[in-house]
């Protein structure tokens, strides 16, 4: 499926699910399903006013990073940098938190709200060099939507 369909699908989730965690778990669940190398999907917020990132919403495998610090690994990094962050192969980076073997490249979007990083989409991939340019504007496009939510009671 092409991401701009998955854009459409998008918003119609932000308009049709009532709760906060309906949408954020509904957009795991399509963007997992309808994208052959987004092989697992989550959403990390700010954890209160700790340096650190806290798991919320997901769909995959479970990973027993739930809470990441700053500056930690990829999403780490995404939270110090307030940059998107695309790793093609993992095995080049040496502040990398491995989630499993199989995961081969990794892409996080940084979430803001009123100018500030509130947390980011993580998508992990068992394929090498599968994300371009498209899947990073698609992913801030849904970064956006996310944003429009009352995060409070997640950060």
């Amino acid at each position: 499926m092409q991401l701009k369909q998955l854009e459409l699908q998008v918003s119609q989730i932000m308009k049709e699910m009532v709760s906060d965690n309906e949408k954020l778990d509904a957009i795991c669940e399509l963007l997992q399903s309808k994208v052959p190398y987004y092989n697992w999907v989550g959403f990390y917020f700010v954890n209160g006013d700790r340096k650190e990132l806290k798991l919320t919403n997901f769909v995959g495998k479970p990973t027993e990073h739930t809470l990441i610090p700053f500056g930690k690994g990829i999403c780490g990094q995404v939270a110090v940098s307030n940059k998107n962050f695309v790793v093609q192969d993992v095995t080049e980076q040496d502040n990398y938190i491995s989630c499993g073997f199989d995961v081969k490249s990794e892409v996080v979007i940084p979430i803001f709200k009123n100018g500030k990083n509130i947390g980011q989409i993580d998508i992990d991939s068992h394929h090498t060099a599968p994300f371009s340019e498209e899947d990073e504007r698609f992913l801030e496009f849904v970064c956006t939507q996310v944003s429009q939510l009352d995060l409070a009671h997640l950060i």
